[in-house]
């Protein structure tokens, strides 16, 4: 099964993505470059052992409570204007009014699914063939989206037929966020290996402060999100979190949070890793989404949905599940939305189907509840 934003004639990726068995949890990614090959590389393979850290963070997920998630809805594009290659999503608006924007990359264009899963409009981005567009945020009542293709934000009234204004970003910049005062861009990173830096961008898209990530490169790889006022660098390849911290110097070095209670069957495999004993990562996590005090994280399966939620320190609380049975998922998820309901908290839930020799690329939108 192919990695569902591979690089292949109209797909531009970030480097936010790995592959993982689907014997084991998924030979294929969510979210940015194929990295190809899950089989070991050496004959130190059949070394299983686990990092002294992500031990122990296993064992805390043992001791944590498990909840349902209730299915609902399902939806997807017409069968007219076919949705092949979403990548993002957010909620927007309150209440009954509240939808869901999605930004299909391979078509450049926004779709608006209502709160009950009826598609409500589709507005084209434009941009070019290889705009190759991925949602930044929500700034009042518009859409931000990167144009990875040609390094631009543009932003897009819900309201209008399209795009009324774009500022540039770093030719480099993979992933954005854009909030109602504030610009952020992530650059380098991931599989090239190139140093990675978080910015802050004015109003014109030039930059204001640049914070180096600590660590390896490969590991900045993933979609940024703000939370109690930090701004996330998420990382896909391990259970951590990159963090600008509020009043942090303009070019200090990002902060790191581990999210402890982080448990995969891929946690193996991303020590044969770090030990050189395989050539790529396994991708963890696809993405996140906060809402409040807690932080929820896509934990990747390949039988059924997972979202993990953490503290605002990073431990980890509670983990959330579909409801059985589980089958190998054909769908798989990429990006989720979260808001509250009352006592219920929604979870908007993108998925998508890689294209393959037998099929074709296909996406779903799912709504998840849980009453926690």
């Amino acid at each position: 099964m192919r990695n569902p934003m591979t690089e292949d004639g109209r797909r531009k990726t970030d480097g936010v993505a790995g592959r993982t068995g689907r014997g084991s949890v998924l030979c294929l990614l969510t979210s940015a470059l194929l990295f190809a090959g899950c089989l070991p590389s050496s004959g130190r393979q059949n070394d299983r052992s686990m990092s002294a850290a992500d031990s122990a963070s296993v064992r805390v997920a043992e001791t944590v409570p498990v909840d349902s998630l209730d299915l609902g809805w399902e939806a997807s594009a017409r069968p007219d204007d076919p949705m092949p290659l979403p990548t993002t999503l957010a909620w927007i608006g309150e209440g009954e009014a509240a939808q869901l924007i999605v930004v299909e990359t391979q078509e450049a264009s926004i779709r608006l699914f209502t709160g009950s899963g009826r598609v409500a409009r589709r507005i084209n981005i434009g941009g070019g063939a290889e705009s190759y567009p991925y949602l930044a945020g929500v700034r009042g009542d518009s859409a931000v989206v990167l144009e990875r293709g040609t390094h631009r934000l543009a932003f897009v009234p819900l309201d209008s037929s399209g795009v009324v204004r774009r500022i540039p970003v770093p030719d480099s910049a993979a992933a954005a966020l854009v909030t109602d005062s504030s610009i952020y861009v992530r650059t380098g990173g991931g599989s090239e290996g190139h140093p990675a830096f978080l910015m802050r961008l004015d109003a014109r898209g030039r930059v204001a402060e640049a914070h180096p990530f600590r660590g390896q490169p490969w590991r900045a790889a993933g979609f940024l999100r703000a939370w109690n006022g930090r701004v996330l660098a998420l990382s896909g390849y391990r259970p951590v979190l990159d963090v600008l911290r509020p009043g942090m110097a303009p070019a200090a070095p990002l902060d790191t949070l581990a999210l402890s209670g982080f448990s995969s069957p891929e946690l193996m495999r991303s020590a044969q890793f770090m030990r050189g004993d395989v050539e790529q990562p396994p991708l963890l996590t696809s993405t996140a989404a906060a809402l409040g005090d807690r932080l929820f994280v896509v934990n990747m399966r390949d039988d059924h949905v997972r979202i993990d939620v953490y503290g605002a320190s990073g431990r980890l609380q509670r983990v959330l599940v579909q409801r059985k049975p589980w089958l190998t998922l054909a769908y798989i998820p990429v990006d989720i939305a979260v808001r509250q309901v009352g006592e219920t908290v929604e979870f908007g839930v993108l998925m998508q189907r890689p294209s393959g020799l037998i099929q074709q690329a296909d996406s779903r939108v799912l709504l998840y509840r849980w009453k926690g």
